[in-house]
Formats: C-alpha cells, structure tokens, sequence
C-alpha cells in the first residue's frame, strides 16, 4: 500500500480496496486540505475502527471521508493500532453507503432547484390507483427513492435498512389496482395503510394491511416511493389514520376556518384538520397547537401557512373534520410477522480467511456482512506472525489467462451506439434513478460483441441499495436475450 499520496489522484476508496487486498496492518490518516481529517486503522486489511477530527468515528467517520476528493493521505504500518472497534461494515458496503448518501444529496438539491412537478425519469408508466384514491394525502418531502420498480426491490432489506437508519417518513406503494402506505418515525413502523380499491370502504390498517402490500411488493406489482418528513408531520399524519374525530361533518357553510383554527391553537391540539371539497383535499398538521405544516391533494409541497387548504372553503359543501391524537399508546406494527421469515439471515461473522467464491456468496437476500469482535488486547504492528498462522494463505500459483478467442461475427455492421442506449434504456426502466451504475458500466464497454457481453455479464455482482441480486440476473439475462435478437 502507497506510504503517501494525493487523494485526487488515488482516491480513499481505492486505498480501502487496496489496503483490503494486500491485507495491510497500519494507521491511514486522510486530510481533505480544509482542515479536516480522519484516521483509519487496519488490521490484516480490517478496517475495524475509524476517528474523524470532527468528532465522528467508526462508519460515520468512514462514509464522510469517502466523499473527499481533494487532500492527502499518509499510511504507517509500524504505528500502534486502538483496542477500540467502531467500524461495524465492511468495506463495500461503506463505498455503497456514501455513494447512496452523494444520491439522495444529489437528488435532493434537484427537488429544491425544480420548483414544478417533472415527468419522473426511468418510469414508462408510474401507476396510478383505480378512482384515483390514495389511503390518506400525503405530502412531498424529501424524496430519497422514486419510482423504485417493486420487481427489482429487495424489501425486507429495504425495511431493516430504514429501521436500522432510524428513518422518520413514509414508504409509498403505487399499483394499477391498488395504494399503500408504511408510516415510519425513528425506525419504527407506525401504521400501515392499503387500499385494495375495491370499493369505497375497502381501506384496511395494520397486519392486514402490511400483509397485502408485502403480497404486492413481492409479487412485482407497481413501484414504491420512499419520502423523509418531519416528526411533527409523521404524528399528524399517523393521528389522521387512528384517531377518532374530534368534530366530523361540518359544513364550510357555516364554519368560520380562521376562528376554529384560533380556537384548536389555544386548545394546545396537536392532530389534524382535513378540509374534503370537490376540488381536492387539504390537510393541516398541528402540534401543540402550532401549525407543522399544511397542504393540499393539489399542490402536495408543504406550506407554513394554510391559505391553500382554506382555499377549499370556498365550495360552501366542502366537509371539514378534526382529529386530536389519541392518548392511547398504540403498539408499532408487527413488521416482523409479515417480513421476518424473508429477511436475510445475518451474514457469518467476517475472519481473515481466504473470502468466499463470489457464487457461494450470492443469496436471495444480500444483507450487510457483521464486523468480526476485535481481541480485548490491544493489537499491535508488532503482534508474531505465528500468533496468526491460521490466517496464511499458501503461495497461489501465477494467474493463467486463457487465450481469448477471436469476436464471433456480429454479422452485418452493428450500431453499437444505439444498441448500448436501447440496453440502457431497459436499466432506467427496470431500476429507475437506481440505474447510473449500471448505464455507466454499459456505456464504458468496447463497442463490439465481446465488449458488451462482458459488460451485461457485471451487472449481476453489481451491489444497489435496496435492489435484490437474483432481480440484477434477471435484468443480465433480458439483456442478453435483447442483444441476441440484434445478431
């Protein structure tokens, strides 16, 4: 592994990779050159605990410092390694932890700049429920995951990576036939909601429910939202769901909007007003009296102010109906009753062992690998050799490559630009804004019939967040079958 360098020439997860493949015992501390830096330490390409100067340590510290792309580094094998053991993930998955984090940063700062409603990217056809009902209106938030195809959605790892985040939003199901929704709040599941759309009162909540969006999900049906709000929003939201009506049926006719706001303020109400006319729904969150926010079914960009709900007023038919929250402590919802028995089970604790065949790795349900526990005492650069013996793999014989064959003929002249764009095309639609890895993996092929084959062949040991390894196979395999039809 390099001594010293430039973090713009070899970036951090490249030393990681490297530190990792030549199992290197040491300290690498990393500077962005703004003041910041952070030390990493390795035992036998460990990486199993990480201090940032900022305060962070273990993956916090790891994942902030992968988005440095100017600085230097400096490596020292003879420095004394801590005893502590911050750092719980592996390498990979860290590397995929600040990529996603870069996306969701990346796509939040568009949402702001893009003040109109935009044609969602990579979806031919983003479903829309029968009668256009949803269970209750929700707002925009921050979007972290849009239009995710439920085909290619690892679920239960989608749930117990939001639980395990802390995550406080809302999982949205969209299908031809159907809506649902997971109300989530510090990691916990809350409620769910699924409308089958059968008929008027065909809503239902709890196990039931989660069981019918599960079914969906599972079976491939739709695609499925993933949006961040506040905790006041997510308890006025969650209230609107269970509550019981505090005041139901009034008329705008007759209610003076302002003066029963001023009223629910000085009650201190923490739960909703729901205003139903027939240009829309509007909805206002309180708590503690004070407005969290306020929107429409129209205009879905949460306000601070409730002009746009108590526009819906002016139809005197509009209903009106108040719901303060309930005092009775629900449970959370018993996700692990529906999803427990498809959650991945926890991958074998990491050693120094020669790694697995990537096919004997391969399951259904990836999940992220458990950090090996650290000896008690601290471990040295200087520990014998002979204390880790089991750990010596014998001398491999030189690499033989295999002769390459020459490039079948691809029959007549090919448009290979065209061919990669269509195979592209078929990524965005099967992944969504999930797709960049794979379109850049396509686009950086040779421009022939071995080039993109080998190219299709890396899209099954591609890792994406939330997306199931088996679904990358399948996507390999339409992929290959398309490019077959064009020989």
């Amino acid at each position: 592994m390099q001594a010293h360098g430039s973090l713009a020439e070899t970036p951090l997860r490249s030393l990681l990779e490297s530190a990792q493949g030549e199992r290197s015992t040491g300290t690498l501390i990393v500077r962005n050159g703004n003041g910041q830096s952070a030390s990493l330490y390795f035992l036998f390409g460990h990486l199993f605990h990480a201090q940032g100067g900022d305060g962070k340590s273990g993956d916090d510290a790891v994942v902030n410092a992968l988005h440095w792309t100017k600085g230097d580094f400096e490596f020292d094998a003879k420095a004394k390694l801590p005893a502590d053991e911050t750092v719980k993930a592996g390498i990979p998955d860290l590397v995929h932890a600040a990529d996603a984090k870069s996306e969701r940063k990346e796509h939040a700062e568009s949402e702001r700049k893009v003040e109109a409603p935009q044609p969602r990217r990579g979806v031919k056809h983003r479903p829309q429920p029968k009668h256009g009902r949803e269970p209750i209106p929700v707002p925009a938030g921050q979007i972290l995951y849009d239009s995710l195809k439920t085909s290619f959605v690892d679920f239960p790892r989608l749930l117990t990576t939001l639980e395990r985040e802390g995550y406080t939003g809302y999982v949205r199901l969209l299908t031809d036939d159907a809506s649902g929704l997971i109300l989530f709040r510090e990691g916990s599941a809350l409620e769910c909601l699924y409308d089958g759309a059968a008929d008027a009162g065909s809503l239902v909540l709890g196990k039931q429910a989660l069981q019918a969006f599960n079914d969906d999900v599972t079976a491939g049906h739709g695609v499925l939202d993933v949006v961040g709000l506040s905790s006041e929003l997510i308890d006025g939201l969650y209230e609107l769901t269970v509550s019981r009506p505090m005041y139901t049926e009034l008329y705008a006719a007759w209610v003076d909007m302002k003066a029963l706001l001023n009223f629910l303020s000085e009650r201190k109400l923490s739960g909703s007003v729901m205003i139903r006319a027939a240009a829309g729904t509007g909805v206002i969150i309180l708590s503690a009296g004070e407005m969290a926010g306020a929107y429409t079914s129209e205009s879905r960009d949460i306000a601070d102010k409730p002009d746009r709900a108590l526009a819906l007023c002016d139809d005197p038919n509009a209903m009106i109906e108040v719901k303060s929250a309930d005092s009775t402590k629900h449970p959370p919802l018993a996700v692990d009753e529906i999803v427990g028995g498809q959650r991945g089970r926890p991958a074998a604790p990491a050693s120094f062992a020669p790694q697995a065949s990537p096919e004997a790795a391969a399951t259904p349900n990836p999940t992220l690998p458990v950090a090996p526990n650290m000896q008690p005492e601290p471990p040295t650069a200087q520990i014998p050799t002979q204390s880790f013996s089991n750990y010596t793999q014998p001398a491999a014989p030189p690499m033989q490559v295999a002769p390459t064959t020459p490039p079948r003929s691809a029959g007549p002249q090919l448009d290979w630009a065209s061919i990669v764009a269509e195979l592209q095309a078929m990524a965005e639609d099967a992944l969504g804004n999930r797709a960049r890895k794979v379109k850049d993996i396509l686009g950086a092929a040779d421009p022939s019939l071995p080039g993109i084959e080998g190219a299709i062949d890396q899209i099954p040991s591609i890792s994406l967040l939330f997306v199931d390894s088996s679904r990358l196979e399948q996507l390999a395999q339409e992929m290959r079958a398309r490019l077959k039809s064009h020989l």
